[in-house]
C-alpha cells in the first residue's frame, strides 16, 4: 500500500532512529580500505569540553627553581615565578546531509523498501562525514586564515629532520599551536627525526630512541588534563609497514611455508604498527608515535552527532532534507608525548 505524503516524513524519522543492518547493498563508496583516524579518534577518543568557547587547558612549563643549599641563620630569599601557560582552541563545525523526494517509489512500496532507501541515503551521508574527517584528522588547515577546517595530527605533530624535540609551530600558524609558540615555550614541542632506510640500524633504532624520550612521568602526583585512557598507537603507510614486515621475517628463522607469515602482525614494544591508508599519499613515509592520553577529538556536549528531523527544502515543497551537525576540534594537551619520524 502506498503512503500519503503526510506519513512519509514520520516513516523516515522512525527508520532513522532504528536503522536495521540488512546487507541490502554493496558498499563501494570510498577508495580507502580503512578509516584509521576516524576509528581511533572520532569513534574511540572523544573528550567533552564544557564551558563555552574557546576551549582551554593549563600547562605548567617550569618549576620555580627555589630549591638550594642553605646554612644556619642564613637570610631567606624568595621570588615568584609564573610557571603556568594556557592553551586555547576554537571548536569547528561540520555538516553532512541527505535528501529525498516524498514521491520516490520506495515510499509507495512501503515496508522494507523505505528502510532500504533511507539506510542507503543515511549511510552515504555518514561515509561522506567519515571520509571528510579522515582527511582532516591526518592533515591541517592551510594556514590560520582558515577558520572553518578542524585541526589534525599534522597541525599538532610537526616534522623536522633533526633528532630531538624540534617539532615547532605548524607552517602558516604564527601564533603556534593552541596559541602557544614553540619559540616562547621550547618545551611545547613534539619529538622529531628522519631516516633513510627501514632497517634495524636506522629507522628501528630511531624509533627506540623516540619511544624512550617521550615517556615523561611527573615526579609529583597531581591531576593532569588527560583527554582519555586509551593506549598508544604507531601509524604509518603501506610502503613502510611492508618493509617492516620483511624486516621482521628476516629475523625469524622458522617461517614455515607461509610466504606472508608476519602480514599484519608487526609489533613495536607491545604496540601494533597500524597501517593508515590515508598516509599512502604522504611521500615522506612518516611513522607517527601518538599517545592517546593527550590527543583526542574534543566535542561540545550535545553536538557530537546531532541529527535533525526531515524538513522541507525551500522552493521544493515535496523534497525533504536531513542534516547531521557536529561541533568538534582535534586537541593535544601534551606535545612532548607525541613524535614523528619521516624519510629523507
Amino acid at each position: 500500500m502506498g503512503m500519503q505524503y503526510a506519513d512519509v516524513d514520520d516513516a523516515v524519522l522512525l527508520t532513522q532512529q532504528g536503522l536495521v543492518k540488512r546487507g541490502a547493498f554493496v558498499d563501494m563508496q570510498t577508495d580507502l580500505t580503512d578509516h584509521v583516524a576516524v576509528r581511533e579518534m572520532w569513534k574511540g577518543k572523544q573528550h567533552k569540553f564544557d564551558g563555552g568557547n574557546p576551549w582551554e587547558f593549563d600547562i605548567q612549563v617550569d618549576h620555580n627553581h627555589s630549591a638550594h643549599a642553605v646554612e644556619l641563620y642564613e637570610t631567606d630569599t624568595s621570588a615568584i615565578n609564573d610557571t603556568m601557560i594556557k592553551g586555547t582552541v576554537q571548536p569547528r563545525h561540520i555538516n553532512a546531509n541527505y535528501l529525498y523526494d516524498q514521491r520516490e517509489p520506495a515510499f509507495q512500496r512501503g515496508g522494507t523498501a523505505i528502510v532500504d532507501l533511507i539506510q542507503t541515503r543515511y549511510t552515504a551521508m555518514m561515509v561522506s562525514l567519515f571520509e571528510y574527517l579522515e582527511a582532516v584528522l591526518w592533515t591541517k588547515p592551510t594556514d590560520s586564515s582558515d577558520e572553518k577546517t578542524p585541526f589534525g595530527i599534522a597541525y599538532w605533530v610537526t616534522k623536522n629532520a633533526s633528532e630531538g624535540f624540534n617539532g615547532g609551530d605548524p607552517t602558516g600558524f604564527a601564533l603556534g599551536r593552541a596559541n602557544i609558540t614553540t619559540a616562547s615555550q621550547p618545551r611545547w614541542a613534539n619529538w622529531t627525526n628522519s631516516y633513510s632506510l627501514v632497517s634495524t640500524e636506522d629507522l628501528i633504532r630511531k624509533m627506540r630512541t623516540m619511544h624512550r624520550r617521550i615517556q615523561f612521568r611527573s615526579v609529583v602526583s597531581h591531576a593532569e588534563p588527560v583527554l582519555g585512557s586509551m593506549k598508544n598507537g604507531i601509524y604509518t603507510n603501506s610502503d613502510t609497514v611492508g618493509l617492516m614486515e620483511e624486516l621482521l621475517e628476516a629475523q625469524n628463522t622458522n617461517l614455515g611455508n607461509d610466504l606472508d607469515s608476519q602480514g599484519g602482525r608487526v609489533v613495536f614494544k607491545s604496540s601494533p604498527i597500524i597501517y593508515a591508508p590515508y598516509l599512502d599519499a604522504d611521500t615522506t613515509n612518516p611513522v607517527y608515535m601518538l599517545d592517546w592520553n593527550w590527543l583526542a577529538i574534543g566535542v561540545m556536549p550535545g553536538w557530537e552527532n546531532q541529527l535533525t528531523a526531515p524538513y522541507m527544502v525551500p522552493g521544493k515543497h515535496l523534497v525533504r532534507r536531513v542534516d547531521l551537525d557536529a561541533t568538534l576540534q582535534c586537541v593535544c594537551t601534551n606535545l612532548r608525548r607525541q613524535g614523528v619520524i619521516y624519510k629523507v
